[in-house]
């Protein structure tokens, strides 16, 4: 299933580069762009995924979006670090600050994508969990249950890739690009992942130490994914992965 996209962009160069970018990304369907703001409430109900600046004609793209009752996705790119606080607290995807390279944008779209998987999935009986089901102590052994529909499936420690926490969901993604949906905090599993072989790296990522193919940055590698290092756990994961 291809993303919708639009954006949002007065600045001519920066809008052709966002496009390029875009027309790159094969699961990325461009539906339109705008040059203001107040022209995207007409389009916003065939919108996936937002690519939105923030000093725009009119009104900014942080007023337009506390303005929205229903919000797609959204990636922030703007010239202005200054904001960022405030686009997180409006839960934008990722926030990028121009010039933004293919790499980071790459990456801010796969964010996006996952999140999108995830609403995707989380209404499909095969994922859906209750909010009375809680993951299951694992008493020291190597793997967990967790419910998928009508069954309760074992995920082993050494088969997980990285764990993903969005709001009151995580996704735990396994060897073999399978994926479980489950309604829980990302604590949760942080509590009962073994110590030493899973990292948190991030308020939103756990990953598998030894499935760490490569760190560099503010970016951690696995397989084919790549996840950001927040600020606070950055020093912290340096020292294990170095």
């Amino acid at each position: 299933m291809k993303i919708r996209c639009l954006i949002a962009e007065d600045e001519p160069l920066a809008l052709k580069l966002t496009k390029d970018y875009v027309a790159r990304i094969p699961h990325l369907e461009l539906i339109g762009s705008c040059k203001q703001a107040t022209d995207v409430p007409g389009l916003i109900s065939r919108v996936d995924l937002l690519f939105l600046d923030i000093r725009m004609p009119g009104i900014t793209g942080l007023e337009l979006l506390r303005s929205l009752p229903v919000k797609p996705l959204v990636i922030l790119i703007t010239a202005y670090s200054e904001h960022a606080v405030e686009g997180f607290e409006l839960n934008v995807v990722d926030y990028l600050v121009k010039p933004v390279t293919f790499e980071r944008f790459l990456q801010a779209v796969n964010k996006a994508t996952r999140q999108f998987d995830l609403q995707q999935s989380s209404t499909a009986p095969s994922f859906a969990a209750s909010e009375a089901e809680v993951i299951r102590e694992p008493d020291n052994k190597d793997y967990f249950f967790v419910k998928s529909g009508f069954k309760s499936v074992r995920i082993n420690f050494e088969d997980i890739l990285y764990v993903e926490g969005l709001k009151e969901y995580v996704s735990i993604y396994t060897s073999g690009d399978k994926k479980f949906v489950k309604l829980a905090a990302l604590k949760e599993l942080e509590r009962i992942l073994p110590r030493g072989k899973f990292l948190r790296i991030h308020k939103s990522y756990i990953v598998a130490v030894n499935k760490v193919t490569a760190a560099y940055g503010n970016t951690v590698e696995l397989k084919q994914v790549s996840l950001p290092i927040g600020r606070i756990y950055k020093e912290e994961v340096m020292k294990i992965l170095s």
